[in-house]
């Protein structure tokens, strides 16, 4: 199969992300903590306090939260999965080189799946649903090669069609049935499920790439077994975000976004999506203020350097809440 440049860069840069994750694995604890405590000691005061309101954000553990002994894993003894049949490795790399750096012999509970439910006990998972109360789920920057993909889309937002485009896999999600059987077929909504193997078959339709999804003003982004993955790069493009107010949430921050600001909200049953369409075709200047307020969001998980700052900050603060490091000496 002949890969486009896209594709090309895209599988260049997993092999990438595995062979230094690999690569760093097998390094000295010591050796590998250089680069982190290097870029950590030059930090300005505003970016110390970035990083300790967004790890706060992530962890909040209730009061007197613990972790069970017989179901955890012990720093120290926590290794790569090789003989294991399914390795989850984007989800072990993404966080083991934070839990390396702890004492060895604490306790922890990880999830490399999708986790859209409450917990009973302190866990580090990729998402949790949105709350303002403590959680037992601390949320952690893992399946980042997969879920951490921005674009950078040349054509300005009033040069694209002015049309909303869906294409999504539709499997037991009724709320994504939902959104085509209300709009599949309608010429204001290029909508279509990609997969033929359930659900109706006047759905199904050719599965189109993010460069042909760009071409469009407005782009569903509906959670799938989670989040909305495309949320991200739809976010860091010149089209707007279209959804209703999300219910799970990931280090993205996704409930602290705000409909009217970060993309356009419609009901969860999406009866007013044409009404909110139509709404800002005639109201451009404030669909091009979304774009911008979506961009400045998306601009800061563009360093990855500051992004593994808070992914540390985030793992000792699991630590501490659980009671099991002196906050002076994480």
């Amino acid at each position: 199969m002949k890969l486009d440049a896209k594709n090309r860069k895209r599988y260049a840069d997993r092999f990438r992300y595995f062979a230094s994750n690999m690569a760093m694995y097998f390094l000295p604890d010591r050796m590998a903590d250089i680069p982190w405590r290097r870029f950590h000691s030059r930090l300005s005061d505003t970016a110390l306090e970035e990083i300790t309101r967004r790890a706060s954000y992530y962890v909040k553990l209730p009061g007197g939260a613990e972790v069970p002994e017989g179901e955890s894993f012990l720093t120290g003894k926590f290794k790569f999965p090789f003989f294991a049949r399914h390795h989850h490795s984007s989800y072990f790399f993404d966080i083991y080189p934070h839990l390396r750096m702890m004492p060895d012999g604490m306790r922890f509970l990880y999830m490399a799946e999708d986790v859209d439910w409450e917990l009973q006990a302190p866990t580090f998972v990729k998402s949790r649903p949105v709350t303002e109360r403590p959680s037992m789920s601390a949320i952690c920057r893992m399946n980042s090669i997969r879920h951490f993909r921005f674009v950078e889309d040349e054509v300005p937002y009033e040069k694209k069609k002015d049309t909303v485009v869906s294409r999504n896999e539709v499997r037991d999600q009724p709320w994504r049935s939902r959104l085509l059987e209300m709009y599949c077929g309608d010429p204001r909504f290029d909508f279509g499920q990609i997969n033929s193997d359930v659900g109706r078959p006047e759905w199904v339709r050719p599965f189109m790439s993010i460069d042909e999804q760009l071409g469009h003003k407005f782009i569903m982004c509906i959670r799938g077994n989670d989040v909305a993955t495309n949320l991200k790069w739809v976010m860091s493009s010149n089209s707007i975000a279209v959804m209703p107010r999300p219910d799970v949430e990931s280090w993205y921050m996704e409930g602290l976004l705000k409909g009217g600001v970060h993309y356009i909200e419609v009901k969860p049953d999406y009866s007013d999506l044409p009404e909110r369409i139509d709404y800002y075709l005639s109201h451009p200047d404030e669909a091009k203020e979304i774009v911008a307020n979506a961009h400045r969001w998306v601009d800061r998980f563009r360093d990855t350097r500051i992004e593994q700052q808070v992914m540390r900050e985030a793992v000792c603060r699991y630590f501490v809440q659980t009671g099991q490091t002196d906050p002076e000496k994480p």
